[in-house]
């Protein structure tokens, strides 16, 4: 006799190949090579797309995600009236498929939770996110996914330390994201030399990410040597539109168009950072676990990264990267100045950090711990 398919409904709060997006897809691989049945809902159309099969259930509504804009009075009207929408459709969703269970990439939908514990079926949490800045959202955040779930999966010890304020511990499990690369052609790198020695930073452009306390380290770098280029690998948001327009602006007004560069968004990364000589993650609030370090280590690149949230993790408190301040761009200047001469520690930084890529961020480990608990939910059935 076969074995019905279990049902699962998957959320996400963007259509984009960032890393929450990544590790979006990388699930629904795993799970739907299990035999469940896939069903997938996004807020919009996107390049995520591309990598969907016919195999899912793909569709399209407004879920409702919290983002700090709508941190007023009329952005939480508005929040209110999309969630009960979106909590009437996927409510009507999950009834009409008979889904099994709801399985939520973020922190920054409810809608998920709260329409599974209506229909009484078990609803799962993948929280990527660290919000900062409002005491009243992470209150509030926290004690409805702490309602409005069975399980929750932190990405990171930083994520999974932030939330258990506000959730029970018991249902908190840390898993550490197994990374994926493709193969690209080898091209030249910039040998390191007295030439342009080239600093890239990859992230979508907006305010926690640091790109304006890159300019200040760049700006501090460039007083020093005009060898220091800077490649900026990223777009943003529209609703972040001005404040790209004002790191733009910040670059013109300093006068250093033209030791850094705004390459936009790029599917060529791995290209960029071999082409590079050192990479930067500068986020000036805790970063939950900034997956494009690993790629930066597996192309050879050394990293420097601020001293917050997952990218502490991932450094090993420094014994696999330089960590600087977050908040002093002249020390970080006068730390990253002298770890561009110490090509000894940036390859032992190297060797520790692929060492730990290996043992800890394994697609191999990641596979076997996700599937472990998303079968425990239909164990007894």
């Amino acid at each position: 006799m076969n074995r019905i398919k279990k049902k699962i409904l998957l959320l996400h709060s963007s259509n984009d190949l960032y890393g929450a997006s990544k590790i979006f897809l990388q699930i629904i691989e795993i799970l739907s090579n299990q035999e469940y049945e896939i069903h997938v809902v996004l807020p919009s159309k996107g390049p995520m797309d591309d990598f969907f099969e016919n195999k899912i259930n793909l569709n399209y509504h407004s879920l409702g995600v919290f983002r700090k804009k709508y941190l007023n009075p009329l952005g939480l009207i508005n929040r209110m009236l999309t969630n009960l929408k979106a909590i009437k459709f996927l409510s009507s969703y999950i009834k009409k498929n008979k889904i099994n269970l709801v399985y939520t990439n973020t922190s920054t939908i409810l809608a998920g939770g709260i329409a599974a514990k209506k229909n009484k079926i078990p609803s799962l949490f993948h929280v990527h996110e660290i919000p900062v800045g409002n005491k009243f959202y992470q209150l509030f955040s926290g004690k409805m996914i702490n309602i409005y779930s069975n399980k929750i999966i932190a990405v990171s010890n930083s994520v999974k330390k932030h939330w258990i304020k506000y959730i029970d511990g018991k249902k908190i499990k840390r898993i550490y994201n197994g990374i994926i690369f493709k193969k690209t052609n080898t091209i030249n790198k910039i040998e390191r030399k007295n030439d342009d020695f080239v600093i890239t930073s990859i992230a979508r452009i907006i305010p926690y990410k640091g790109h304006s306390y890159l300019i200040d380290i760049a700006n501090e770098l460039i007083k020093k040597s005009n060898k220091f280029k800077f490649f900026v690998v990223g777009d943003t948001l529209s609703s972040y539109a001005s404040y790209y327009e004002s790191i733009i602006k910040k670059v013109r007004d300093i006068g250093l168009e033209n030791q850094i560069k705004f390459l936009g968004f790029r599917k060529d990364v791995s290209k960029i950072i071999q082409e590079s000589n050192l990479f930067i993650h500068p986020a000036i609030s805790p970063d939950p676990l900034p997956t494009v370090l690993f790629e930066s280590l597996y192309n050879d690149l050394p990293i420097v990264a601020t001293n917050l949230g997952g990218a502490i993790e991932i450094l090993d408190n420094g014994n696999n990267g330089l960590l600087i301040p977050y908040n002093d761009a002249k020390k970080a200047a006068n730390l990253i100045s002298d770890y561009c001469n110490n090509d000894k520690l940036q390859q032992n930084h190297l060797e520790n950090g692929k060492n730990k890529l290996q043992s800890n961020f394994s697609p191999k480990l990641f596979k076997k711990n996700i599937l472990k608990e998303v079968n425990e939910f239909f164990l007894n059935e």
